[in-house]
């Protein structure tokens, strides 16, 4: 019996020493199929850009909303004229810098989509005042050529005029002088920047003020306090005044004394 279970322990030794036998896979084999995967993977990259490249162009399509008759067909013209790719690979940020290229355009956003194709969407810029007599300006002061031409000379907003680069400067102080000018009921309808930096102010009424780049705002200022207080009575008798100088100004226009109820004392 004992003979019998050390034969079972020295087989069971044997067992556990036999080393376990394992598939070996040649290298060539494993270098084989790496070189076919790879193979694969590039052949469906080139069958890829291939069929990119040949894809038909994309569609573009201009979204008309928030835009006038006049300005879609603008922008669907400039439009028409650009030679896109297909609908992955055409160039959006290009067709972004061709719309805001257009002196009317404020906004712009191009994106793609899946049934219309490329959608470019353009919201214009809003004119607040004339510029000169062929152009006009928006609220920031940006000077702009409308996309329709009978938008240009508008009676109902103000006329500015001066350098192009002052657009800004110009629109800035005609918001300022007609939130001053506002209590007496009259706005700015025409104002000018000369090359000397002098300003010339034409209001809705008729009235015509003149000063120089020295203390303007201020001198604006107390012309809108005066002429709501101590000119007031003589406002609509004046025609113009001249506020360079620095210690007054002067007055033009059809001066008549007030009327004295009481007769002279003989």
């Amino acid at each position: 019996m004992a003979q019998t279970v050390n034969e079972v322990t020295d087989l069971m030794s044997d067992t556990a020493r036999r080393p376990k036998s394992k598939l070996q896979v040649p290298n060539s084999v494993k270098y084989l199929f790496m070189a076919m995967v790879l193979g694969l993977l590039v052949l469906i990259l080139i069958m890829g850009g291939k069929a990119l490249r040949d894809a038909p162009p994309a569609a573009i399509h201009v979204n008309h909303q928030g835009l006038t008759g006049v300005q879609y067909q603008s922008l669907q013209q400039v439009m028409d004229q650009q030679k896109v790719s297909s609908f992955f690979t055409s160039d959006l940020q290009a067709l972004r810098d061709i719309t805001i290229g257009l002196a009317w355009v404020d906004q712009v956003s191009v994106s793609r989509d899946w049934q219309r194709g490329i959608v470019v969407t353009a919201l214009p810029k809003q004119a607040v005042a004339n510029f000169g007599t062929e152009r006009l300006v928006d609220a920031k002061g940006t000077v702009f050529v409308p996309a329709d031409t009978k938008d240009l000379t508008q009676e109902k907003f103000a006329t500015l005029q001066g350098e192009i680069t002052q657009a800004p400067v110009i629109m800035q102080q005609m918001q300022q002088v007609n939130d001053w000018y506002a209590p007496l009921g009259i706005q700015v309808e025409d104002i000018i920047l000369s090359p000397r930096m002098t300003w010339l102010i034409r209001f809705n009424n008729g009235l015509r003020v003149i000063v120089d780049n020295e203390n303007t705002a201020q001198k604006l200022l107390n012309l809108s306090q005066l002429l709501g207080n101590q000119l007031s009575d003589r406002r609509d008798q004046i025609q113009s005044v001249d506020l360079r100088y620095k210690n007054g100004f002067t007055i033009s226009g059809d001066m008549v004394q007030p009327k004295n109820d009481e007769a002279p004392s003989s």
